[in-house]
């Protein structure tokens, strides 16, 4: 995906919205594209480093995959209903969220964190 991480990780630790959201979280959050995996990494809700890495589903806290057509759709700066937010792409289109109770308290940092990855893909650049 055509995102730069070094981008995405400055918006993240400047963006008080996604602070807030992530507080207390502990673990790490595995986007899974369909060319490379990125973690971020937290400690009591501070994103404490994002890295590409491959890391097993069992060892994440929360887990996010899809295609490369649905990251597509979900990145985009101007996203079609129902790739808007992380759960209606899961609902409506099939892209894999964990269902567990943390993607569901931190449902609104998992939104902000697309936000901020649709903000880090350099301009006209698909992902």
């Amino acid at each position: 995906m055509a995102i730069d991480l070094d981008k995405f990780k400055k918006l993240a630790l400047e963006d008080f919205e996604f602070k807030r959201e992530t507080r207390y979280l502990n673990g790490i959050i595995k986007c899974d594209f369909p060319t490379r995996s990125v973690a971020l990494h937290f400690d009591d809700g501070k994103l404490l480093k994002v890295e590409e890495a491959e890391y097993e589903d069992d060892k994440c806290t929360i887990v996010i995959r899809g295609t490369a057509e649905q990251w597509e759709a979900l990145l985009q700066h101007k996203p079609l209903p129902f790739y808007q937010c992380l759960q209606s792409s899961n609902i409506k289109h099939g892209l894999y969220l964990s269902n567990n109770n943390e993607t569901f308290a931190y449902l609104p940092a998992l939104n902000r964190m697309t936000t901020l990855m649709r903000n880090a893909r350099p301009e006209g650049v698909a992902a």
